[in-house]
């Protein structure tokens, strides 16, 4: 018997190398008169805005920029991002970039239309649908143009919290492989491993359904068969890897993620690490962790990620997810964390009691407690090559 779902998707998509040319016809089909473009002053520097701003400008579209986004959003940019919205009068919110770019949009729409700050609005029910927001994502791992959440960095305990609820959801999502064809290829690997990490907890968590484990699985083939001709700049591989990334994003939208980014979101928010290296760095040994939890699940991963399982034993397939990964992360240079100079291990402690408690982590195959996630970081921050 299946047991009953839900499934929610309330954002139309529309994806193709070219479609943001589609931007100008959409904000006037949809009645907006005044967009606020949402990124960050990197971004600017490679010319994508400029050819937002372009398709503005020739269709006679006045438009104005808050690029003051952040890399791991804290809840007072958002707040400032809100208090100029409001007095441009922007009408909806176009967010160019990645996770970061699309969750402060997010975030400012839900402050303009319900009040209050962004701490006012970490999980809890919004009073009122946000501000529309059109989502262009330049990256191929957050998934966060199909998602109604919005995760954020509370500037008070360093730790990320989240808006969620549907009534944040993007409107739209242009979702256009062209835009990857300048990323570094380094920006390529992490954020692809972040679309792999995306798709792997959305299958193995506890609330999957048939319809998130369809999207996850699809998702993972794409992911892992592209990921590394896409470093590369193969365009086809680009192609697939973006929409690996997108089918991921409408999977743990639907399910949940787990004790990855219950770990991701305590260090990201801690450190200011990017998401996608520390659910690379972190998903192979909390997949170690989580085999026992659904030992079916994690072989078929294996087999998705190539191992050969031939005439292995369940538990013995599922050991050689871990094995890929751990391969994969490797071919594609992802770093150590003890590469990263402001890890302190003195912070563990802290950092795992806060992880345990991440609403993410009742969700994982099985809920790791403050010792289990204090090993998995002393045994991760041990590693050296």
């Amino acid at each position: 018997m299946i047991e009953n779902f839900e499934f929610i998707l309330p954002t139309e998509i529309q994806f193709g190398r070219g479609c943001i040319s589609m931007l100008p016809d959409q904000i006037r089909d949809r009645n907006y008169v005044r967009p606020l473009i949402v990124t960050d002053k990197g971004l600017i520097k490679t010319g994508i805005i400029g050819a937002v701003e372009k398709l503005f400008i020739e269709a006679g579209i006045e438009y104005l920029v808050f690029s003051d986004t952040v890399p791991n959003p804290r809840d007072h940019d958002c707040d400032a991002g809100a208090k100029f919205a409001r007095e441009v009068s922007a009408d909806v919110l176009v967010a160019v970039g990645g996770g970061s770019a699309m969750d402060t949009a997010k975030a400012i729409a839900t402050i303009k239309t319900n009040g209050g700050t962004a701490r006012d609005w970490f999980d809890v029910e919004l009073d009122e649908v946000s501000a529309p927001v059109i989502c262009i994502p330049t990256t191929c791992g957050t998934g966060a143009e199909v998602t109604y959440n919005a995760v954020i960095t509370n500037s008070t305990t360093r730790l990320k919290a989240n808006i969620f609820d549907p009534k944040c959801a993007p409107v739209l999502a242009l979702v256009d492989p062209d835009l990857l064809d300048g990323l570094p290829k380094h920006l390529i690997a992490s954020t692809g491993m972040d679309a792999l990490t995306h798709a792997v907890e959305a299958y193995v968590c506890k609330i999957a359904t048939p319809m998130t484990d369809t999207l996850a699985l699809q998702a993972m083939r794409l992911i892992n068969g592209s990921i590394r001709k896409a470093v590369e700049k193969d365009k086809d591989a680009l192609d697939q890897l973006m929409l690996g990334s997108l089918l991921a994003g409408i999977s743990f939208g639907n399910s949940d993620t787990a004790a990855v980014h219950s770990i991701a979101e305590c260090f990201g928010g801690f450190y200011d690490i990017p998401h996608g290296v520390t659910n690379a760095i972190f998903l192979p040994d909390v997949c170690a962790f989580s085999l026992p939890g659904n030992y079916k699940k994690y072989a078929n991963v294996a087999n998705i990620l190539g191992a050969d399982t031939v005439g292995l034993p369940v538990e013995e397939a599922a050991k050689k997810t871990v094995e890929k990964i751990e391969e994969l992360a490797k071919e594609l240079g992802i770093p150590l964390l003890s590469s990263f100079d402001s890890i302190n291990e003195d912070d563990f402690e802290y950092l795992a009691d806060e992880t345990s408690k991440h609403c993410c982590n009742e969700n994982n195959p099985i809920e790791g407690t403050k010792e289990d996630y204090l090993a998995i970081f002393y045994k991760v921050f041990a590693k050296t090559g």
